[in-house]
């Protein structure tokens, strides 16, 4: 079995979303119905992506929302295995 030794936080995949509808981050935050604060973490990679994010780009079309916790859950594992090693 392959494992992503270093995948991408979802927030760079969030970002080819908004940027694919050709909206701004202050448009996407709307959209999505969270804090242009709260979007911003998400796209520096400073906080995850919780059950509700994912639901919210579900809504918008964006995959669905199991895509985006494994994507997020992928992140943290493979974050956790780097932790573990050092």
């Amino acid at each position: 079995m392959t494992t992503m030794v270093d995948p991408a936080h979802p927030g760079e995949t969030l970002r080819e979303c908004i940027a694919g509808e050709g909206l701004t981050v202050t448009g996407a935050a709307e959209r999505l119905a969270i804090s242009r604060a709260t979007l911003h973490r998400l796209l520096a990679g400073q906080t995850g992506i919780t059950a509700a994010h994912a639901l919210s780009f579900e809504r918008c079309g964006w995959s669905n929302a199991e895509f985006w916790m494994r994507r997020q859950a992928a992140y943290d594992l493979a974050l956790a295995r780097r932790e573990s090693a050092a």
